[in-house]
């Protein structure tokens, strides 16, 4: 493993309600080599996008409380001041937000988005920056970059969007770079030209992709480790391989289970998981999937398992009654 860029121990971030604590992330703790790519995967509320945010620093100013460790290449960014954080941003880390419609000013040229961060980053001059903003549009597959430098996001379809947004976050060269969602909206085809995109960008440029999506196909290929996500906690992690062919979780075999697979015969019916997720204000003391499982016993809805290490070295997983090894490759 090459030397760890992310260091993750122990994150929680807690939100105050009108309803009470309300825990998005509990307890998260995990690395990150250079020029290494994982997966966070789980369903929506799982806790990945917040878990993300924190990462970074983004979380609300006020009525939030964050605790644990997260240091980006010795930075920590667990307690730090705003200023601090903006040291880091653009040049250690950046983020693909998840709609970049919502993320881009529909009332200023493209152009200018990507010169703001040169400008105010990396003090470039407006000549210089304008010419580097035409080099990224070039780098992230837009056609014509020159005359799309001066394009309104409106102008442009949702996978040159999305390739925009690329570019920004790409503009001060980050380390680390966090995709949420970064294919949402996105038909099939363009989705896969982003992904690969983003893997080409990870190879020439040497940085670190932390991948934040709901589609297990988006991981597949793509990662070298993938981290499942339940109710704000991590319940498998482990390589590509182990989290597919070689999973415990109940709710990893569901998630895969309820994704569409080419080998299906047309028309078939899509597999749901049962039930819903739980509510984060009530959580039980027990496992939080425990409702939802059909292996569940009376020891999960009374004690909340651990993580605990797989028979592969550095998979481990987070349930009293795992899956037996030997028959899920057959189901994946």
């Amino acid at each position: 493993m090459s030397e760890k860029l992310l260091v993750v121990k122990d994150l929680s971030t807690t939100f105050a309600t009108a309803g009470g604590p309300l825990p998005a992330v509990g307890g998260v703790s995990f690395d990150l080599g250079e020029n290494e790519t994982i997966g966070i995967v789980g369903e929506s509320g799982s806790g990945k996008t917040v878990l993300s945010r924190t990462i970074m620093g983004l979380q609300p100013r006020t009525n939030v409380t964050v605790t644990g460790s997260a240091q980006i290449d010795g930075f920590e960014v667990v307690g730090a001041s705003e200023n601090e954080k903006r040291k880091i941003w653009g040049t250690e880390v950046a983020m693909i937000f998840q709609d970049p419609m919502t993320s881009l000013n529909p009332v200023m040229r493209i152009g200018k988005q990507i010169d703001e961060s040169l400008r105010v980053r990396l003090g470039m001059s407006k000549a210089d920056a304008k010419a580097r903003a035409i080099e990224l549009l070039e780098l992230v597959g837009i056609p014509s970059p020159t005359e799309r430098y001066s394009a309104y996001p409106g102008q442009l379809s949702g996978g040159m969007r999305q390739r925009v947004v690329i570019a920004i976050a790409l503009a001060c060269s980050p380390k680390l770079l966090m995709a949420d969602e970064p294919t949402t909206g996105l038909d099939v085809t363009i989705q896969a030209q982003i992904l690969n995109l983003l893997d080409e960008l990870r190879g020439r440029l040497k940085m670190s992709v932390i991948l934040v999506t709901h589609d297990l196909g988006v991981v597949a290929t793509r990662t070298s480790r993938i981290i499942v996500m339940y109710a704000g906690r991590i319940v498998e992690t482990g390589t590509t391989r182990d989290v597919f062919y070689h999973h415990r979780m109940p709710y990893t075999r569901a998630l895969l289970e309820s994704s569409p697979k080419v080998s299906n015969h047309s028309h078939t019916r899509l597999i749901t998981i049962p039930g819903r997720p739980p509510n984060l204000l009530k959580l039980s003391d027990g496992c939080s999937f425990a409702p939802r499982c059909k292996f569940a016993t009376d020891q999960c809805h009374l004690v909340r398992p651990e993580l605990q290490p797989s028979v592969e070295p550095g998979h481990s997983f987070a349930c009293w009654n795992p899956l037996p090894v030997n028959q899920n490759e057959a189901t994946t």
